[in-house]
């Protein structure tokens, strides 16, 4: 079969070229409309605006906020200038994605769908409300009561006074889940083989967080990380004054500052130990069942924090710093919460302790020192 060749006029071919060219010219700078992912669904603006006018217990049950405390919450981020409205995204519905992935655990998808944006514009706002809530620790999270008065609770309690009358409130450590590859992971793993973030706070008997470090690994002994949050002026630990202390545990040295319970064998130490048991026998064991109850408001501040707070036990995969925020921003939310239910003004004002230093925790004049303190409350309860 015989093809014949045909010559194109060249004017032709030239004229196609310059057609093309100028089409796909006007393809490249013509904006293309972006057609949304998240489609059909009630916009996050509308949903935020339904729970603040919606059932009273509505937003509590979707953000773990009263409505009244979730919008004194917004003001005060506003007023201190630590977040800004966005161009599409108000402040308020920027906090409520930051509060939906912390109370439920939710991942970038879920609050994308909720909130009907994309998964870039979800993690952005989530990661400034974040920003804003560890800047509001250093003012939220610290004593709300001067460390040279009885507390409230010790005070009108006799179970505890006058025998505790020198206390200053509960310090204990917790482990939170930490997301970390095996590579770098064996430091995190403690007794139980879970990789963990241990995590050292304390608390007044008001049941709020007066002082949270985080950042070291779960195998950490907790006396290690105590030591450190004493060895550092910029720990900003709350030093206990003179002839005051802490109550600690088994897991911490009885020393100057620091009341722990009396071990030995057969000795009940431990709250649940004493339930549902027959009571207590002898002055140690008397001792260290008032001792154990007063001292489990630190236990009690961190259920409620992981039972109000999911990703707490559910913690995403993301970088260290990502999950460090994630901590102190939900101590941050405890403490404002709190706050509000006590009636405790955030701007209340207590005396200023000078800043120092401990390096001398185990001493052993100091442990001596505590040991004759201890057994004083012993031998009076």
């Amino acid at each position: 079969m015989k093809i014949e060749h045909v010559e194109m006029d060249k004017s032709l071919v030239e004229n196609c070229m310059m057609y093309i060219a100028a089409h796909e010219l006007r393809r490249l700078l013509t904006r293309m409309d972006q057609i949304p992912l998240h489609t059909g669904g009630e916009p996050g603006c509308q949903w935020i605006h339904r729970l603040l006018t919606g059932h009273p217990n509505l937003c509590k049950e979707q953000l773990r906020l009263e409505k009244h405390i979730f919008i004194n919450l917004v003001s005060i981020l506003l007023e201190r200038k630590l977040i800004s409205d966005g161009r599409y995204v108000l402040v308020a519905e920027q906090v409520g994605i930051c509060l939906f992935m912390l109370a439920k655990a939710n991942s970038y998808r879920d609050a994308a769908k909720r909130f009907q944006h994309s998964i870039s514009t979800i993690g952005n706002y989530n990661r400034k409300v974040l920003e804003s809530l560890v800047a509001l620790s250093k003012d939220l999270v610290r004593p709300y009561q001067s460390l040279n008065e009885i507390p409230t609770k010790i005070a009108n309690g006799a179970k505890y006074f006058p025998f505790f009358k020198d206390c200053v409130g509960a310090l204990d450590g917790t482990h939170i889940d930490a997301i970390v590859g095996d590579k770098v992971g064996q430091p995190f793993r403690g007794r139980k083989g879970i990789k963990t973030w241990n995590v050292l706070a304390s608390c007044s008997f008001d049941m709020l967080f007066t002082y949270v470090c985080v950042g070291f690994e779960g195998s950490a002994h907790d006396t290690t990380v105590l030591r450190h949050c004493l060895g550092s002026l910029e720990m900003g630990f709350h030093h206990p004054p003179p002839g005051k202390y802490y109550l600690v545990d088994s897991g911490y040295p009885n020393t100057i500052g620091y009341l722990s319970p009396y071990q030995g064998r057969g000795l009940r130490v431990h709250t649940p130990e004493f339930k549902n048991s027959p009571a207590p026998r002898g002055k140690l064991e008397h001792y260290n069942y008032r001792h154990s109850s007063l001292r489990g408001t630190v236990e009690r501040i961190f259920g409620v924090l992981k039972n109000r707070w999911k990703v707490l036990r559910m913690m995403p995969k993301m970088d260290d710093a990502y999950q460090l925020a994630i901590i102190v921003a939900t101590c941050t939310l405890h403490n404002f919460i709190r706050l509000h239910d006590l009636g405790i003004p955030i701007s209340q004002v207590v005396e200023n302790m000078e800043p120092r230093v401990d390096f001398n925790l185990i001493e052993k004049t100091r442990t001596k020192a505590m040991e004759v303190v201890r057994a004083k409350i012993a031998e009076e309860i």
